[in-house]
């Protein structure tokens, strides 16, 4: 008798422990999400320990939408926290149908924005790109390349951000961006070249000198000292 009540008391503890537990961590603990951005938390249906249909699952990114054998795949939305967001068509955990992709403040390409087809993650099929200077494509896409023909403004920006990549191109070249603050007066951030990413046509810089007023680049506030990756259309070599 005594063994019997200590193994009633044993289940009713586990039993008011699972109950207790909040419905994020009973489901992550009986339910697989395959991504492993989204490995901290999940909430939703779930089959045979793995997420299906709609739910919502959290960890160094975001998602919201459709599961199917613990892999996203029908409509959703994710995002990650340097403010990156995909709203479209999932199969099989890949980006994959018909979707809208726009980069976040603290991304290498702030403010663009692509609206298409998606095979496997990679722009395929017919789309739409906006860059954040009012730039746009609309033409075929292969395997995440513009797969048209160029447009001149497209054109003409190629060959101004190659000049600019010239012009700083060399590792501790001092440079100078102006930006306007509320009062209409230019303030002027300072800067020195660190590397060139030539493939995605950026570079990273260190800050060396700020302004009176708050000053943002690419989208971001900074200090002194902090090394960001930035359009080089944005600097020219300081006088």
């Amino acid at each position: 008798m005594p063994q019997a009540q200590a193994m009633i008391r044993a289940l009713a503890t586990a039993a008011l422990l699972l109950v207790t537990l909040p419905p994020a961590a009973q489901a992550q603990a009986r339910c697989e999400v395959a991504d492993t951005e989204l490995r901290g938390s999940y909430q939703g249906g779930c089959v045979d320990g793995k997420a299906e249909g709609r739910g919502t699952a959290k960890g160094t990114a975001a998602y919201t939408g459709e599961f199917h054998l613990g892999k996203k795949h029908g409509k959703g939305v994710k995002s990650w926290p340097w403010g990156d967001r995909y709203e479209g068509e999932f199969a099989d955990d890949y980006r994959d149908g018909w979707g809208i992709y726009t980069w976040g403040e603290r991304s290498l390409f702030a403010g663009d924005r692509f609206e298409g087809a998606y095979t496997l993650d990679k722009r395929n099929g017919y789309g739409v790109y906006n860059w954040e200077s009012g730039d746009s494509y609309a033409g075929p896409w292969k395997d995440d390349a513009i797969a048209g023909r160029a447009t001149p403004m497209m054109i003409a920006r190629f060959r101004a951000t190659n000049a600019a990549m010239e012009a700083i191109s060399k590792p501790g070249t001092k440079v100078c961006h102006d930006s306007i603050v509320g009062s209409g007066k230019a303030v002027s951030t300072e800067a020195e070249t660190q590397v060139l990413n030539e493939k995605a046509r950026q570079v990273s810089l260190k800050v060396t000198k700020l302004g009176l007023a708050p000053t943002l680049v690419a989208g971001a506030p900074v200090a002194v000292g902090d090394v960001v990756w930035d359009d080089p259309l944005n600097w020219i070599p300081c006088n």
